[in-house]
């Protein structure tokens, strides 16, 4: 497996987390995994150690070769973690660019991550089943693995690759096709309007779309979703061309670090037989955000979250008149977009004891606002899978989320579905529509106890374990 991320070494997002989790989840069904990570400069290298028979690549990118070292631990059982040592691609600080940029030489940078996986797979002294690839990043590992020649064991191995994002491709100019393919047949095969040129310059999310054997998207209706124009950003068409490799499976919830039976940053842990220890938690998290205890029956709307207008934080903000003036507070974690980040922080400064802000990422406190809120708030214009309804609902925080991507497909309305939903859907991308649905939610907490209960009993009963993603994917290898 190739990624930008994987957490806890390298991660901006959930990409990190899907890589910290499905490997050892694949590696519990009997599966040898090696995870391909660049070594980025802020990376802490002690445990990892050369391995002789993997050092000194000497890596193709583009008309270059390019030097590259490696150094690997084990993670776990039948999981292993190998660093890509380039000090001038990889040795910054940063991932992708600093100050909310780009580096100049991603074209480069990425390209070397995706050749160096092919130059690695070729030196195993057993040739991989399969090279899965991860985001735009990883998205030239198809077309390598099938330009590579003089595989150990005859063959090739098949690929797979998945989408997290089609918001984010890749895309370059034309002359960054210097790190892709030197002049010659290659570059004339692959730069054309059928390969990885897309509006004149160069799309890796796209070179992953043409060349890979099977293309996941991290949920079922994702998976539709990049299809349209809305969702497809620019490649809808592609997807859709290759409709027959395209299918959508589901993240899993890491339950090892997310389960209030165990969590070491909850006042009271709990579990599904004593929801009623969830009330330290929401004490808790008042005291934790300076909430007025005046009136500690209040429902606490949660939201945790990157702060930007991709996750519908506008629309909290807009909405929040009428959820303040209907009895509910207010506590959001997070951080991003300065515009919402000050809306967020005028908001706090207004009603001090009804609404808690946090900017910036900080562990533990997630774990707090997740486990003593009594409804999540997750109304994201897109949402490719998302992770935070799945944890909300094992904590017994009902989700509140608009209908799209994996929100849809882990949530049922119990509107809709009265004695079987686990939270509350809302179709329209709109204030009100948020707001109808918070009122809904409250409503029923308020009025009809014991329903309320049933829904926070199945919310939690539900089961988003890495377990039943890696038998999906398990399957989708073997069909390979």
């Amino acid at each position: 497996m190739t990624a930008a991320e994987v957490a806890p070494y390298a991660q901006t997002g959930g990409l990190a987390d899907v890589l910290r989790a499905l490997p050892p989840a694949l590696a519990k069904r009997g599966h040898e995994v090696k995870v391909i990570l660049p070594a980025y400069g802020g990376i802490d290298r002690r445990g990892f150690a050369f391995d002789p028979a993997e050092d000194h690549l000497d890596v193709p990118v583009g008309i270059a070769r390019v030097p590259v070292r490696t150094v690997s631990r084990r993670l776990a059982e039948r999981v292993t973690l190998t660093l890509l040592v380039n000090e001038e691609l990889f040795g910054r600080r940063g991932y992708y660019g600093t100050g909310g940029g780009d580096f100049p030489d991603n074209a480069r940078r990425f390209s070397c991550l995706a050749a160096a996986t092919v130059a690695l797979a070729a030196r195993a002294a057993r040739t991989p089943d399969v090279l899965h690839g991860h985001d735009w990043h990883a998205g030239l590992l198809p077309l390598f693995a099938r330009a590579a020649r003089g595989w150990r064991d005859g063959r090739a191995p098949r690929t797979v690759h998945t989408i997290h994002n089609m918001g984010y491709q890749g895309h370059f100019a034309d002359r960054d096709i210097d790190w892709v393919a030197p002049a010659g047949r290659l570059r004339e095969a692959v730069f054309r309007t059928e390969g990885i040129e897309y509006r004149g310059g160069i799309n890796y999310m796209k070179a992953a779309l043409v060349y890979a054997d099977r293309i996941t998207a991290v949920s079922p209706r994702y998976a539709w979703e990049i299809t349209t124009r809305e969702g497809g950003f620019g490649l809808q068409d592609v997807a859709r061309q290759r409709g027959a490799a395209l299918s959508g499976i589901l993240n899993g919830a890491d339950y090892d670090r997310w389960d209030p039976a165990r969590d070491p940053h909850l006042a009271e842990r709990y579990d599904a037989r004593s929801l009623d220890r969830k009330e330290a938690s929401r004490a808790a998290l008042r005291a934790a955000f300076g909430l007025g205890e005046e009136e500690p029956a209040r429902p606490i709307l949660g939201v945790v979250s990157r702060l930007v207008d991709q996750k519908g934080i506008d629309l909290v903000l807009e909405a929040s008149p009428w959820l303040l003036r209907n009895g509910a507070d207010l506590v959001v974690l997070g951080s991003g977009d300065p515009r919402l980040v000050e809306g967020l922080e005028n908001l706090r400064r207004i009603h001090p004891t009804r609404v808690g802000v946090f900017i910036g990422f900080n562990e533990a406190l997630s774990h707090k606002v997740v486990a003593g809120s009594d409804l999540l708030l997750i109304p994201s214009r897109y949402e490719p899978c998302g992770l935070v309804q799945m944890h909300a609902m094992r904590y017994g925080t009902i989700p509140v989320v608009h209908r799209t991507g994996g929100l849809a497909d882990t949530v049922r309305d119990e509107g809709e579905q009265p004695g079987r939903g686990t939270g509350f859907v809302f179709d329209g991308v709109d204030a009100g529509s948020l707001a109808y649905a918070v009122e809904r939610a409250v409503t029923l907490r308020a009025t009809e106890p014991p329903r309320w209960e049933a829904l926070r009993s199945r919310a939690v009963a539900a089961d988003f374990s890495w377990d039943r993603s890696a038998a999906e994917y398990e399957a989708l290898y073997r069909s390979l």
